[in-house]
């Protein structure tokens, strides 16, 4: 199998600037999770104005999430290589615990996945309730991301381990599994 090429030469390589990754701001907001919460697109839009005019953003959201974490669940790859030039904590967590890496997970994003691992991202880091990336993407993934299986498959090949949710994140995230399923088998309204 085949996945995406993503080096730390490429890194020293000319990488995004600026002005590369407007277009996939504008992407960022349209990702239903952020879509949805006024305070993220609020977030989003405030980074990526800092941004331009200052190069740089160091600010988490209300949940503790950095722009890195966003970055990861829209699988943006050059907003992600952008930030990685100031060295952040490639394993920062939200409030729960959870990295980049278990938000791409989660979404499918294996691009950003792959840069992740290779910036010295922990395949297996555990949020405090046990769950890892792979976990994430096996119990909460939207079926709906096209990358969702090569994602996992990348992430079994590099050692991830699979542990399984517990207390209230399990019961919701099968709240969650329950909803999508809903959504395909009743009629819209």
């Amino acid at each position: 199998m085949s996945y995406p090429e993503h080096s730390v030469l490429k890194l020293m390589n000319p990488t995004p600037g600026c002005s590369d990754i407007g277009p996939e701001f504008d992407r960022l907001k349209d990702v239903r999770a952020i879509s949805l919460n006024a305070k993220r697109v609020a977030f989003v839009e405030k980074a990526h104005s800092s941004l331009q005019s200052r190069g740089r953003f160091k600010q988490r959201d209300c949940y503790k999430r950095s722009l890195l974490h966003y970055a990861a669940m829209g699988n943006y790859t050059n907003p992600l290589l952008y930030l990685l030039q100031s060295k952040p904590v490639v394993d920062s967590r939200d409030q729960w615990g959870r990295t980049a890496l278990s938000w791409a997970a989660e979404y499918g994003s294996l691009a950003v996945a792959n840069i992740l691992l290779e910036q010295g991202a922990n395949l297996n880091a555990s949020d405090y309730e046990g769950g890892t990336p792979l976990a994430w993407l096996i119990h909460a993934g939207n079926p709906e991301m096209i990358n969702i299986a090569a994602t996992e498959a990348y992430l079994r090949e590099r050692g991830a381990k699979e542990i399984k949710l517990r207390g209230i994140k399990w019961a919701w995230v099968r709240v969650l599994s329950y909803s999508r399923l809903l959504r395909y088998i009743r009629p819209r309204i």
